[in-house]
């Protein structure tokens, strides 16, 4: 009776254990999962583009692609699909944040039942992802939106900013570096007099820009650090019959903004490939999924035509440099800015 109790209590321990989490699933191809990519918004022709790379790459590494996002930008809706993400099972879950912070249990979440979270084009919290894929450095992306700016004012007299959410880290860099560079002597005839927050909305960062104008009748500029905040600005400075003596610039979209260029409307402004960088950054999460990378600074993981990338401190996978475009230029890089359905 004693050898069959103790046969017992060494079934039931075996049950205990194999009942017992065995933590994260090992790293396996990205052509056996689901991957979740959510944008910021899917109203908008810039994260269209950043399918298309994603696309693009699915074609070449195989994988099930679920690019699902909000219409507008909205925290509860990225929320969602990080569960939602979550629930299947998705071996990435891949975000461009609208709020780096308030994204982060749900990432946490994720990462502690297996999936494997990465940052994209907007970074969240650290610690919540194994993986951010920018476009440029922050110092590049602030430095090259102001010198347009400045260039065009002459250096000298009031402007604004009108940004996309306060929350919006990798933006906020931006201005950050746009900031410091008035504490340079060139710069020194310039004077920031209000910065405002859109949410990337049409109307919200046209109304900012409005209020703006209004609020200071000698302002010579407006930056726009997103392209929904940079055709609003436009639109109202011509409507209030100023667009002669205020220039805007900004982050632009030269798939649906080419036009803002060629008319002279924008002197010049700045982006990058987003065709590349969801290219990029569906090959880094293929690398990391399959276990190639961890996310320490150092390693290097292919990026098909892309070539080899680094990883950098903090996890970062930095594409390449901003590109400034302009009416000469532009027309060169509207594949960068093609969309599949």
């Amino acid at each position: 009776m004693g050898a069959a109790i103790a046969t017992a209590a060494l079934l039931a321990l075996t049950a205990c254990a194999a009942a017992e989490p065995s933590g994260p699933p090992p790293p396996r191809p990205v052509r056996d999962c689901n991957l979740t990519m959510i944008p910021k918004n899917t109203d908008n022709p810039y994260f269209a583009a950043v399918r298309t790379g994603m696309v693009d790459a699915q074609r070449e590494l195989g994988g099930d692609l679920s690019f699902v996002g909000p219409a507008a930008g909205d925290v509860t809706g990225q929320i969602q699909r990080i569960q939602s993400g979550r629930q299947r099972g998705s071996c990435v879950i891949g975000i461009s944040a609208v709020d780096s912070s308030a994204v982060a249990p749900a990432l946490d979440a994720a990462r502690a039942d297996g999936s494997r979270v990465i940052s994209y084009d907007a970074d969240v919290s650290d610690g919540s992802r194994g993986l951010f894929v920018n476009m440029a450095t922050a110092d590049e992306l602030g430095r090259a939106q102001f010198e347009i700016l400045a260039r065009a004012m002459g250096n000298t007299g009031e402007f604004g900013i009108v940004s996309s959410q306060s929350t919006a880290e990798v933006t906020n860099g931006w201005i950050d570096v746009m900031i410091a560079q008035l504490d340079e002597a060139e710069y020194s005839g310039m004077r920031l007099v209000r910065t405002s927050y859109g949410d990337d909305d049409a109307k919200k960062s046209y109304d900012a820009a409005v209020a703006l104008l209004r609020a200071h009748p000698n302002l010579r500029g407006i930056m726009a650090p997103t392209p929904i905040a940079m055709e609003a600005s436009v639109k109202a400075a011509t409507d209030l019959g100023v667009a002669d003596r205020v220039v805007v610039t900004g982050l632009g979209n030269p798939g649906n903004q080419a036009e803002l260029l060629k008319t002279g409307q924008v002197p010049a402004y700045v982006l990058w490939s987003p065709r590349d960088l969801g290219y990029l950054t569906y090959y880094a999460a293929a690398a990391y999924t399959a276990g190639e990378i961890t996310g320490r600074a150092g390693e290097t993981f292919a990026a098909g035509r892309l070539g080899r990338k680094t990883i950098g401190p903090g996890g970062e996978v930095v594409m390449g440099h901003p590109i400034t475009f302009t009416q000469d230029n532009v027309d060169r890089y509207l594949h960068d800015f093609e969309t599949t359905g």
